[in-house]
């Protein structure tokens, strides 16, 4: 058997030599480990990991470091294979990447502005540097998470290809990596200036702009697979979008007794759970249920019930309408029957 750094080394190699002749940039016939599986067995990762391979190719020779790129590519194959047979998890590490090879031929820069490349749909950092001399750099820091937002500034010191920062319990280390930009982060969210859940670490792109990645709701955990996703897609439509934007926070919800095989999960954007938050019932057969917190036109809030289980369509199970009266708290929340 292979041993766990020559495998990855042979999984590297096939990235930059190997043609693409199967659904993904390895031979399916030999996967082995269970992340390698769920990509030969789900057509939209499998994609992503052929698009993957042939970045690499392309990105590879125009990098300034491409040994250090080498090397960083095998810490993301290790970090991939963490998400064994999660398929939310794998499809966001692939749209990740994806975004990051896309920025790595940029010649690097200190006077920028830097995007994260961000885990969800509901947070956003901009970093903005800019050198003072040969060995300092001034930065401002600016991040959300749902409601909730923090900003920092400082001048940090540079040593070679870093720069380093640190005041009180809070220490930032900013690396350049090719076009990219990585920072680490030591200390709390509020010592770092941030609020609950703004966190700076991660790693940036060189861009003026906030980055769209194509998250749907199986990228972000919330459907389970892609039978269900395509379900949602259906059945809400416009509103499925509405959904996505709300999957910030995620937690099991109490179970209805009126439908007891099924799961619930509640969802919400921090600092926003009384506005931008709805909660999903499902159950076998693809059975599921859905209640939704929107705007109407005169921005006044309601709330949106859905399910394709016909005889619930003119009712709400037992679980939801308990969120629902917990959400209005007391005042008048309408609830819309939907198609």
């Amino acid at each position: 058997m292979l041993s766990f750094k020559l495998r990855h080394a042979v999984l590297l190699a096939s990235l930059m030599f190997m043609p693409a002749v199967h659904a993904s940039s390895f031979d399916c016939a030999s996967a082995a480990s269970p992340a390698e599986k769920t990509i030969c067995s789900d057509p939209y990762i499998s994609n992503l990991d052929e698009k993957l391979g042939s970045q690499w190719r392309a990105t590879l020779p125009k990098v300034v470091d491409s040994k250090a790129l080498k090397v960083d590519q095998r810490g993301w194959l290790k970090q991939r294979n963490q998400c064994a047979a999660d398929v939310a998890c794998l499809r966001r590490q692939y749209l990740m990447r994806l975004k990051a090879l896309e920025f790595m031929t940029s010649p690097f820069n200190w006077d920028a502005t830097w995007q994260l490349i961000p885990w969800g749909v509901s947070s956003a950092v901009e970093v903005k540097t800019r050198r003072i001399d040969a060995t300092h750099i001034a930065f401002d820091i600016s991040g959300v998470a749902g409601a909730n937002s923090g900003d920092m500034e400082g001048v940090a010191t540079i040593e070679g290809s870093e720069a380093h920062y640190a005041q009180d319990n809070c220490s930032l280390k900013f690396s350049a990596f090719n076009g990219l930009l990585d920072i680490a982060q030591e200390g709390a969210d509020p010592t770092c200036g941030g609020g609950m859940g703004i966190y700076y670490g991660g790693r940036y792109v060189a861009s003026e702009q906030p980055l769209s990645i194509d998250y749907d709701l199986l990228s972000l955990g919330v459907a389970r697979t892609e039978q269900e996703n395509q379900l949602l897609h259906a059945l809400l439509k416009d509103d499925y979008q509405t959904l996505l934007q709300n999957s910030g926070a995620m937690v099991t919800g109490e179970a209805s007794r009126d439908v007891p095989e099924a799961q619930v999960d509640e969802f919400w954007l921090r600092g926003l759970a009384n506005t931008n938050a709805g909660v999903l019932m499902r159950a076998p057969d693809a059975r599921v249920w859905l209640v939704l917190l929107v705007f109407d036109e005169q921005r006044k809030l309601r709330a949106r019930y859905y399910t394709n289980v016909p005889k619930w369509k003119k009712r709400v199970p037992e679980a939801l309408l308990a969120w629902h009266k917990r959400i209005a708290d007391g005042e008048t929340l309408p609830l819309d029957f939907m198609p």
